[in-house]
């Protein structure tokens, strides 16, 4: 059970570290405040834009103002173009999303509205598309003009540019509906870059990872004590995202973090379970390697869907192959006339009642091997490890089975329970009582909390939306948006 338990150990590691992922998520962001603060340009009847903070000049907001006014005449498309210094600690994507659904910008039928959202503190730029836009206007394309037309002068600190530049590709693909955008030799001078400064910050640090893996401490850290690994798996990329996007103008994307600490996180189990699996195969007898490698093996089945490295994958398959071998190779004959053959037809005809009945249980397989000549049959027994069948203490067989329970000590979230299990024999009718502790009960509150955090801020959008909804149901006619939404679509770049 010594394999089992250490990748139990493995997979209880994995598991809150999971839920802490998920719980950090979900916190709680209240996209509401500060939408009101926001200046509404269409219904004061200065436009499209929203300069309150002067970030672009005078006469590029007449410029958008112009260029935007016709794909609403012909009611194409509403734009509405946001520029602000700071929306405080909110996430521009949320604050994006809650304000075209407060303003209801687009057709109420079509949802063909967009709003793009400048934050100048965040540095960070986000196109929010409405349902009636993202066939003409999919991420990608978002994503290429942004990184392609507007975040390189940006970067320059020339806002009057890029965003001129940018909606004017944006206004040409709604009235055309060509994605002018793949011409990439005219939207890309710098994503050639940006491209090989991912790829080369992947491969730096997975070589830097793998190295410390392959070397002596980390081989120690890796097989001796996996909690070590933790803060370093988890948190060093994030710390090094957030270094080089304060401290460089080095964009490293989220994407890319996610990537390295998956890849993290596969080097890692790979490792820690290659050497686990050389464990399983130790055991005086054929009968013992079998069953720790199969029991090693039923377990990482798991870590290798979750983390298909090829390494991974083949020495799984390998172990496979050699679970095979050790259970059906054929035995050379006690007598030395030759190979037994595993017997396969007739089989319970050779095998008692009670063999049969733990067979039918599942605690106990059997194998049996004819062999050559006169030297008569070999039975092998391979009792099943993970079974919940007990031992009769009567005829000492593996047929005893739970036929009634009753708890006596409820468990908690702090410590567990005890329960009184009685089993009886399904060979010779014995019954036994014993006294089994059970395990401790999720704590309840934690994922209550997950949820009210989520539904607060699904509550917070969905009345958002309808109020926006019945406010400009009501005032359509003296001059607001049309009444449009967001499903979510878009896409944001940083610069």
């Amino acid at each position: 059970m010594v394999f089992h338990d250490f990748l139990m150990a493995l997979r209880n590691i994995f598991t809150p570290v999971l839920l802490l992922i998920l719980f950090f998520f979900s916190f709680p962001v209240n996209a509401q405040d500060g939408l009101d603060k926001v200046v509404n340009p269409y219904p004061n009847g200065t436009g499209y834009v929203s300069n309150a903070d002067d970030i672009i000049d005078e006469q590029t907001v007449l410029k958008l103002n112009l260029l935007l006014k016709p794909l609403d005449q012909r009611d194409k498309a509403q734009v509405a173009v946001v520029l602000l210094n700071s929306i405080g600690n909110q996430l521009p994507k949320d604050f994006a999303t809650a304000l075209l659904r407060k303003w209801g910008v687009g057709n109420r039928k079509k949802n063909n509205g967009l709003l793009v959202l400048i934050v100048k503190d965040q540095r960070r730029i986000e196109f929010e598309i409405g349902y009636g836009l993202e066939g003409v206007l999919p991420d990608m394309t978002c994503k290429r003009i942004q990184e392609g037309l507007m975040v390189p002068y940006f970067k320059k600190g020339d806002y009057n540019t890029g965003v001129v530049k940018g909606l004017e590709l944006v206004v040409s693909i709604i009235n055309t509906g060509i994605d002018q955008s793949l011409d990439q030799d005219h939207l890309y001078p710098e994503m050639g870059w940006i491209v090989f400064q991912d790829i080369l910050f992947f491969l730096v640090y997975i070589m830097i990872f793998s190295w410390y893996a392959l070397s002596e401490k980390g081989k120690y850290v890796t097989h001796a004590n996996s909690f070590l690994w933790l803060p370093f798996l988890l948190f060093m990329p994030l710390i090094i995202v957030a270094v080089l996007s304060l401290a460089t103008p080095v964009i490293v994307r989220w994407s890319l973090f996610l990537l390295i600490t998956y890849c993290c996180w596969s080097i890692f189990f790979s490792f820690a379970l290659s050497k686990v699996l050389k464990l399983g195969q130790r055991g005086d007898t054929r009968i013992q390697q079998y069953q720790n490698l199969n029991l090693v093996t039923r377990n990482i089945a798991f870590y290798v869907m979750l983390f298909p490295l090829p390494f991974l994958i083949i020495s799984y398959i390998v172990m496979k192959s050699r679970l095979r071998k050790l259970r059906y190779e054929p035995y050379e004959s006690p007598d030395g006339t030759g190979q037994m053959t595993l017997v396969r037809e007739g089989r319970n005809q050779q095998l008692s009642k009670t063999e049969q009945m733990e067979e039918q249980l599942g605690s106990v397989s059997y194998d049996l091997w004819q062999g050559a000549g006169n030297a008569g049959v070999m039975k092998l027994a391979y009792a099943n490890q993970l079974t919940k069948v007990r031992r009769c203490k009567k005829c000492r067989s593996m047929t005893a089975t739970k036929t009634n329970s009753v708890v006596e000590q409820k468990a908690s979230s702090t410590r567990g329970g005890l329960a009184t299990i009685e089993y009886t024999c399904q060979v010779c009718g014995w019954i036994g009582v014993v006294k089994e502790s059970t395990s401790r009960k999720p704590n309840r509150n934690f994922f209550k909390g997950m949820l009210a955090g989520s539904s607060s801020v699904g509550g917070s959008n969905a009345s958002s939306s309808s109020e926006s909804s019945s406010s400009l149901g009501s005032s359509s006619s003296s001059g607001n948006w049309g009444g449009g939404s967001s499903g979510g679509g878009g896409s944001g770049s940083s610069w």
